[in-house]
């Protein structure tokens, strides 16, 4: 085609020459999918800092966090990026979107561990302790983290957060970042 011929082209179609423009939160989505394929191995997983399963899916009987909309996945986290639950405010503030704190795995009727997204968390306290009290949301590739609060351990205290889901490696019919997955199995 005539490059002098591509504006007129554009003009005159319905859509435009901008529809195809990928969003901020796809393309990093995209980098998130390539890059953290290879966790789908949870040994290399754990051998890249994801070493704490909360909740562990080997213990007998253990199920993943779930709500009315689906489930959570198993959490694999990446104590160092996250920060202790125990002392929140010493908490790691830094949000990295290509370093997310925390891998969720589905646990599969065969035993076997399949990796279906990850998450990125902050204590409220980390991030308040960095950025005040009463600052905005961090955010991932242009998507808020919502505020959440739950205990981290059981009988432990409730902490404040800020928590995103992207569900990369499996298609959530909820959202790529709905919290919850109606189709996970734990």
């Amino acid at each position: 085609m005539n490059p002098k011929l591509i504006p007129l082209v554009c003009m005159l179609s319905a859509a435009g020459c901008g529809g195809n423009k990928i969003t901020e939160a796809e393309a990093g989505v995209e980098r998130i999918r390539s890059t953290f394929a290879l966790y789908q191995d949870v040994t290399k997983a754990q051998a890249a800092g994801y070493t704490v399963w909360s909740p562990d899916p080997q213990v007998a009987g253990s199920t993943c966090p779930s709500a009315a909309e689906g489930k959570m996945g198993y959490h694999l986290v990446n104590v160092p990026l996250r920060g202790p639950a125990s002392t929140p405010q010493t908490g790691d503030a830094l949000i990295d979107p290509m370093k997310p704190e925390m891998l969720l795995y589905e646990k599969r009727s065969d035993g076997t561990l399949h990796l279906v997204g990850v998450e990125w968390i902050v204590f409220k306290a980390a991030w308040e302790r960095e950025k005040g009290v009463g600052a905005a949301p961090p955010t991932v590739f242009g998507e808020p983290l919502p505020y959440s609060e739950h205990t981290f351990a059981a009988g432990g205290p409730v902490l404040g957060h800020y928590e995103l889901h992207a569900w990369v490696f499996k298609d959530n019919p909820l959202g790529m970042f709905a919290p919850y997955h109606p189709n996970v199995s734990c």
